[in-house]
């Protein structure tokens, strides 16, 4: 019992230096730096340039992300579309999302309360970075001490 014990502390460990899963739904070079800035701060970038790519890649994935990173505008399937389905589909329905928008905040109408954040685009790096630790404290389903960083 003792050497499971230790064998699951040892592969919980290395899943938690890991770092977060970041799923990236941007179709402009906005995806491009969002990647590069996960990937800097240590964790595993994992970018869609459309909506249905994405939206795919969060359904079909082995291990779907731990937090989603989410353009509001985006050509064939609208951020607005993504996580409505997301909402409605049981294992993702409790991922962290932060919306990234070009338009004001007061048109987006977002009812999942600390499970949905909105940044404006152009966003400042450092309330990038804040907002993507705050998202990833909220979630449950995050693995162990894995939480983004500022």
């Amino acid at each position: 019992m003792t050497a499971l014990i230790r064998s699951l502390a040892a592969i919980w460990e290395i899943e938690r230096r890991q770092g977060v899963r970041v799923l990236i739904i941007e179709d402009s070079g906005v995806g491009q730096l969002l990647r590069t800035i996960v990937k800097r701060d240590g964790h595993e970038p994992v970018l869609a340039g459309n909506g249905k790519e994405g939206w795919r890649l969060l359904v079909d994935r082995d291990r779907p992300p731990d937090l989603l990173i989410l353009d509001r505008m985006l050509p064939d399937m609208d951020g607005a579309e993504v996580l409505t389905r997301l909402r409605e589909h049981a294992p993702t329905v409790g991922l962290p999302v932060l919306v990234l928008t070009a338009a004001a905040r007061s048109s987006l109408h977002l009812d999942d309360g600390a499970l949905t954040r909105v940044l404006a685009k152009p966003f400042d790096l450092a309330e990038l970075r804040g907002v993507l630790a705050d998202l990833a404290s909220v979630d449950a389903h995050l693995p162990g001490d894995a939480r983004l960083t500022r």
